[in-house]
This record gives C-alpha cells, sequence and structure tokens, in this order.
C-alpha cells in the first residue's frame, strides 16, 4: 500500500467513525421534541400542536420555516385548527449544530409527508443561523404564511 492509499483509508476510517457519524433526526425528535410534540408528532392538546396537517403543507412551502423556528423558537398566541396555543416554542440554536438541526428538520418534514423531499443541509441551516431572528418574529412569520 503506498502512502496515499494509506492516507486514503485513514479519512474514510475518520468519516466512517461514530464521532463523525450524520446527526439521527429521529434520535434528535425523540429528544428534543417528542415530550410535547408526541412521537408522531401529532401534539399535546393544550400544550404543543400538532407538525402535521393542512397548515404545515402551506408552512412547509417556504423550506426555510421550520428551521428558522428551530433555530429561532417560537412563542405568542398561534391558532391550528380550532384549538389556540399560547406558550414558546425553544430555541435550538445554541444546543444543537447546523448538521443536527438539519436531521431534525428533515425528520420532521418526513413526518408530515415530504418524503420525497430532498433533506436539509447543514449549508442551509448556517445560512438561516446567521439571519436575524426571535420567537416573535417566527410567529409574525408563520401568520404570514398562513395569511392569518
Amino acid at each position: 500500500m503506498t502512502a496515499g492509499h494509506g492516507a486514503l483509508a485513514a479519512l474514510a476510517l475518520l468519516l466512517t467513525s461514530p464521532g463523525h457519524a450524520s446527526p439521527d433526526g429521529t434520535a434528535l425528535f425523540a429528544q428534543h421534541c417528542a415530550a410535547c410534540h408526541q412521537a408522531d408528532a401529532s401534539g399535546t392538546v393544550g400544550l404543543a400542536p400538532t407538525l402535521k396537517g393542512e397548515h404545515w403543507a402551506r408552512l412547509g412551502a417556504e423550506r426555510s420555516y421550520l428551521p428558522t423556528v428551530l433555530l429561532k423558537g417560537l412563542s405568542g398566541p398561534i391558532k391550528v385548527g380550532a384549538e389556540t396555543f399560547v406558550g414558546s416554542m425553544p430555541a435550538f440554536a445554541q444546543q444543537l449544530s447546523d448538521a443536527e438541526l438539519a436531521a431534525l428538520g428533515s425528520h420532521v418534514r418526513r413526518l408530515q409527508g415530504a418524503v420525497d423531499e430532498a433533506p436539509l443541509a447543514a449549508g442551509e441551516v448556517k445560512a438561516l443561523r446567521e439571519l436575524p431572528g426571535s420567537p416573535p418574529q417566527s410567529r409574525q412569520r408563520r401568520a404570514q404564511l398562513l395569511g392569518s
């Protein structure tokens, strides 16, 4: 084996080692979201809205909406169907990396039925992370997207 092949083998080993594995969106959802939104994203009455349904078809049409909420949070009253929720969705920008947030957002999008959609990329999340935002601004953007 030549030195070049050895370096390539070492790089391949490094990239496939557990420390460099792609984040698991399902596990991240279970750890950070399921307590409020349930494992199937159906929500909890009076606490957290469903992450599926007609409203998400419209919200999901803007690819940046979900990762922005994951990064910046969301607060204030929102209406989903006939139910009003008043609370606060925490921002995960300080807790999760761009790759973790991309994996988490991609998992949520799959739960919403977007199985053929390209997964979110860490670079997309990084670009959104650098933009200003806040929980109330996320709620305002939500209202704009829903036309309410």
